[in-house]
């Protein structure tokens, strides 16, 4: 059978690759292809096939019709020029991170689909008037509405971390923003712990599901910072002892709003044996002072350099010391891609997916598929999920 060439423009196969970071080589054994056929692809010498056509794509992580448009679109998914602090490598993006950014406009486009079916505006709720706001009362203001928004019980001490960061999680789904969390591990922290999308409608939160539990706590308040300060950004906690450049600048002020929203001022200052402490800090204590916000016990230990409380030699030689012991300066938890819901025996693709694609998504996918705003095929491809499967993962969503 004769195979059926594909008419694409060779521009852009050319685009997909290398928006996809890929060496011709690299896209070449993943495709499946001998090499040098990529080259001939490009210069328009020789047309891949449908099949392979659609392989690329898969591979491009391009839906099969942008290969038909008859340009590179300009304005069509081009990644934006986040921030990176310096030790990060400047401008090159995994293939894996490249995933994770289009499945964020996926998830968005989808409810943005769902929104429009039925008529009804998305919640704004998560927005602040921060003009002419101190830090410290911004902050106070995005905690009073994160907290106002979600109907889940106020964590305490007892609370364990998963529940902290579900609690937060659900006040900014409720409150109008979309959180999901990177797949498969394959995004390693290094490159990215979080990152954000700014959008007056549902703007987009992505939290690495490599990192740790409390450190995604931590990383999902800074970028919402990011959000009311309408900024995005490829994030890591920046922990300068003075930021010199604007984007570090703004990196440290996030940082500073998500500590003061997670670890207020007033609350940590009111507790004697903190405020009062003298030596250095245990690690034991750390962990004691710091499991009622749900943080790690380096980032309590930084709150409490930045209220005075401890020298920043100190909490320098703390963090190197938890570096160089090979951990992260936190307690010891699981770092894995897949969390608690590994242990959750004979359910783990459901919590996985759950915590993957955001429970406060797949509320309203399964909702919008319940009243008949969705039909069945298209609900299961907003979720990739099997039609049979979205009973269960909506189970899992449930709060």
């Amino acid at each position: 059978m004769t195979s059926i060439p594909a008419l694409v423009e060779p521009e852009l196969l050319a685009w997909a690759r290398k928006s996809a970071n890929l060496e011709p080589l690299a896209a070449e054994r993943k495709i499946g292809i001998p090499e040098g056929r990529v080259a001939e692809w490009e210069s328009g010498n020789v047309h891949p096939t449908i099949a392979q056509l659609r392989s690329a794509a898969k591979v491009y992580n391009r839906a099969l019709a942008v290969f038909f448009l008859p340009e590179p679109p300009r304005d069509f998914d081009s990644l934006r020029d986040f921030r990176r602090l310096s030790e990060a490598t400047s401008g090159e993006w995994s293939l894996a991170l490249h995933a994770e950014y289009h499945r964020a406009h996926f998830q968005r486009d989808a409810l943005l689909d769902i929104a429009e079916r039925e008529g009804e505006l998305p919640s704004t709720t998560w927005r602040l008037n921060v003009e002419g706001l101190a830090d410290r009362e911004l902050a106070a203001r995005a905690r009073t509405l994160l907290q106002a928004s979600t109907s889940l019980r106020k964590p305490t001490s007892k609370t364990d971390k998963y529940k902290h960061l579900n609690y937060w999680t659900n006040a900014l789904e409720e409150a109008g923003v979309l959180v999901m969390t990177t797949e498969g591990g394959e995004v390693p922290t290094a490159e990215m712990r979080a990152f954000s999308l700014y959008f007056e409608e549902i703007p987009v939160i992505v939290l690495n599901g490599k990192d740790a539990t409390r450190g995604r706590t931590f990383s999902l308040l800074h970028e919402y910072a990011h959000l009311l300060l309408h900024s995005e950004g490829l994030c890591d906690a920046t922990t300068d002892a003075r930021a010199t450049t604007p984007d570090r600048k703004l990196e440290a002020r996030c940082n500073a709003l998500a500590a003061e929203i997670l670890m207020p001022a007033d609350l940590i200052l009111a507790t004697p044996e903190v405020a009062n402490h003298e030596g250095a800090w245990m690690l034991c204590e750390l962990i004691e002072y710091a499991r009622p916000y749900g943080v790690s016990a380096e980032a309590f230990l930084r709150r409490l350099t930045t209220l005075g409380l401890v020298e920043l030699a100190a909490y320098q030689e703390f963090r190197e010391k938890q570096r160089n012991e090979g951990g992260s300066a936190a307690e010891v938890e699981s770092t894995s891609s897949e969390g608690r819901s590994s242990k959750k025996g004979g359910g783990s693709f459901y919590y996985t997916k759950a915590r993957n694609l955001g429970k406060g998504y797949i509320r309203q996918v399964t909702g919008a598929h319940r009243r008949r705003s969705l039909d069945s095929s298209t609900a299961a491809t907003y979720l990739g999920v099997k039609v049979g499967q979205m009973e269960r993962l909506a189970e899992v969503a449930d709060l």
